[in-house]
């Protein structure tokens, strides 16, 4: 076998030979992975934009793929970034890489440092300061002001962000970060000052957002704009509640009877009928048809007189 090999002085990249000669790949897995390797540096081009530009079909494109993962030149993340997103990190390697291997290649910056301890003092992340000038434009998702998070106390921007850090176990759709859980907090705070429980604040929350587009983008704007009215919990509010103007009925009762006056009286409304029934004499019964009787005997009388000519009695 003779061969004839020109070096190319551009355009060219350098393809180690176990690819090549790799007894598990199949032509389509390495031309899959040369194309990318040849890509220049910086590109961001998915693996199955890749196949498409190759002619690759989907059935060889899904089986090349399992043969690379499986061989270890191929590696996929799923992970949700700041928007709750759903997004695929991938990475290939011109040679075979153990999982914590590809994690440091994807995030080189998250390696620790070789010094013990780590070289330099821990920061604490700076706040966001108040804008200085009213902002023009689309202002979707503003972050939580300094001054608002120090008006609510601390407690309850604690539960406010366990609570939406909770939400996936009942809406899985609504997972966030801690870091966002800890934004949103004090637009949660506020839902718990206002006397719902937490129960009845997640059920308020995740209600419906399932056939959202984006059901953190629904639940921001539920948290910013549907807060729901305060209750009254104020001893100097209009109305008290229904219960605490309820008083128990003096009347004859075989079990404690719970009744809401009009004024000031101490039984109930059916107590209260009774005595009045058996307060008032009750007429005795066949007066009314007795005195009609007589009335009609005496008219009868007095017409039989006038009918043999004899004057009749004045009325």
């Amino acid at each position: 076998m003779h061969r004839h090999v020109s070096a190319p002085s551009r355009f060219f990249s350098q393809l180690p030979n176990d690819i090549i000669r790799h007894p598990r790949l199949s032509a389509t897995a390495v031309r899959l992975l040369a194309w990318q390797l040849s890509l220049p540096e910086g590109a961001d081009e998915p693996l199955w934009k890749t196949a498409e530009r190759a002619g690759i079909g989907k059935v060889a494109f899904q089986h090349a793929k399992r043969q690379l993962r499986a061989e270890r030149y191929l590696f996929e993340w799923r992970h949700q970034n700041e928007h709750g997103r759903w997004q695929t990190v991938q990475l290939v390697a011109n040679t075979p890489l153990s999982p914590d291997e590809a994690r440091v290649a994807v995030q080189p910056a998250a390696r620790p440092a070789a010094a013990l301890p780590a070289t330099g003092a821990p920061t604490r992340r700076p706040a966001t300061p108040q804008p200085r000038k009213t902002p023009v434009g689309n202002t979707s998702h503003p972050p939580a002001t300094t001054e608002a998070a120090a008006n609510l106390g601390t407690d309850i921007c604690a539960r406010a962000e366990a609570l939406l850090l909770s939400l996936p176990r009942t809406a899985p759709y609504l997972a966030m970060s801690a870091r966002k859980a800890r934004r949103w907090a004090p637009l949660a705070a506020r839902w718990l000052e206002c006397g719902l429980g937490t129960d009845a604040v997640r059920t308020a929350l995740t209600a419906g957002l399932e056939r959202a587009r984006s059901p953190l983008g629904a639940l921001w704007w539920r948290l910013e704009h549907a807060l729901p009215e305060p209750i009254a919990t104020s001893p100097t509010a209009k109305a008290p509640p229904r219960v605490t103007r309820m008083r128990e009925c003096a009347g004859p009762h075989t079990q404690p009877l719970l009744f809401t006056p009009v004024s000031d009286e101490e039984r109930c409304p059916a107590c209260r009928t009774t005595a009045a029934a058996t307060a008032t004499p009750a007429p005795t019964p066949g007066t009314g048809l007795r005195t009609f009787r007589a009335a009609r005997a005496a008219r009868a009388a007095r017409a039989a007189l006038t009918a043999d000519g004899l004057p009749a009695a004045a009325e």
